[in-house]
């Protein structure tokens, strides 16, 4: 039978109720599905309507135990029982009807015999469960930080209405992927990596491992983006706040571990069970992303978000890119969530970005790219999560 094992880690989150009462609704074959969730909670919260369902596997936690999203990860696999599908979520999404027979047909699509379907999901509104999208996105690397992890934006797929099977994809989202179960042995989450960094270890641990990485071609999950009403591990873990320790201490230690994986940096840290695949290599996910780890350098496709692979034994990595310098005048705007501020080049590829969140007039902005810039971008987010008008300005 084709039972699904749903892992959903949950922080204080309201939404975690909602989320999953929409995943049975929606689903063709709710009696198929099995949930585990480490529910890290808060005195607040329940989960008694599902506390006898045989369907419920749930690891209770006061939030104060906690270690950070990997580690509530590692605890949720532990609780797969053989079930043919896994799909990994956070705990606010909502679902398109059926999504349980629209996935397992999607993996068959693929024709590929270890197939991830993974994106970042479509964006809904809880206030009244408005789904905001129906474009299905790509996942896109926007930059290196300086902790050594990849920053990644959603880029809608072009022509996704005459698309008949998935396409082909560079990196995994944590919030949502979607496989055979077996992944939750054979990918052992790393309790140790705090926050950061998780979806790009998904992306290389998983390659290596065999898997083929897929975007849906039609959107199937949706998420809630803002974190509007969810108490943050971040703002908890604190001096001050009765913690083991501050979650900038966990982000440190897991980011050194990333780095050594990655091999951005030799840190002599034994990874164990938590390091690559042996199926393919570090230099076969490079060559196939249009990565390079240790020159912390995307290829130029791999900005623009031109589907994979890349393949390009070339020296792009140590080509000198130009570096820009500008001072951007921003628009007064009342009631915003935030505003995106981009800088983009001729064809629409984002080269800079910065999500304000303050009102400043003024930001400067400082990058490196093979390519130069054409035009900035002002689109504020409102208050209700809903984006306003855009506006281009040429340079």
């Amino acid at each position: 039978m084709n039972q699904i094992f749903v892992q959903i880690a949950s922080y204080r989150d309201p939404e975690l109720l909602p989320t999953i009462r929409d995943c049975i609704a929606k689903a063709k074959y709710p009696e198929r599905l099995t949930f585990g969730i480490c529910w890290q909670r808060d005195e607040t919260e329940s989960l008694e309507e599902f506390t006898y369902d045989p369907r419920f596997r749930i690891i209770a936690k006061h939030w104060r135990e906690s270690k950070g999203l990997c580690w509530a990860r590692s605890l949720i696999q532990k609780l797969w029982k053989g079930e043919k599908y896994t799909m990994q979520l956070d705990s606010h999404h909502r679902f398109l009807q059926d999504w349980d027979e629209i996935l397992i047909d999607m993996m068959e699509m693929t024709k590929s015999p270890k197939p991830i379907i993974t994106a970042y999901a479509g964006m809904y509104r809880p206030s009244d469960n408005t789904l905001l999208n129906h474009e299905p996105y790509k996942m896109v690397a926007s930059n290196f930080t300086s902790g050594g992890t990849i920053l990644f934006r959603p880029h809608h797929i072009e022509n996704w209405e005459s698309l008949k099977a998935p396409i082909p994809a560079r990196f995994v989202s944590g919030h949502f992927f979607f496989t055979y179960g077996i992944h939750c042995e054979e990918y052992k989450y790393d309790p140790n990596i705090y926050f950061a960094g998780d979806e790009i270890s998904l992306a290389i641990r998983s390659f290596t491992l065999g898997y083929d990485l897929f975007h849906p071609h039609y959107t199937v999950v949706w998420h809630e983006y803002t974190r509007e009403g969810r108490t943050k591990h971040w703002s908890d873990f604190v001096p001050g706040n009765n913690v083991e320790k501050p979650w900038w201490e966990m982000d440190n230690d897991s980011k050194r571990r990333l780095r050594h994986m990655l091999r951005e940096e030799n840190n002599g840290i034994d990874l164990g069970e938590y390091g690559l695949g042996d199926v393919r290599t570090h230099t076969d996910y490079e060559l196939y992303a249009g990565i390079h780890f240790a020159n912390r350098k995307l290829h130029p496709d791999t900005l623009r978000g031109i589907d994979p692979p890349t393949n390009d034994y070339s020296n792009w990595h140590i080509l000198v890119e130009k570096e820009y310098h500008y001072v951007l005048n921003i628009p007064l705007v009342d009631d915003f969530k935030f505003i995106y501020i981009g800088i983009e080049d001729n064809k629409g590829n984002v080269l800079f970005r910065q999500d304000i969140q303050e009102y400043t007039p003024q930001i400067m902005a400082q990058f490196k790219s093979f390519d130069p810039p054409y035009k900035w971008v002002y689109w504020p987010v409102s208050s209700k999560g809903e984006w306003m008008e855009r506006i281009d300005t040429q340079f």
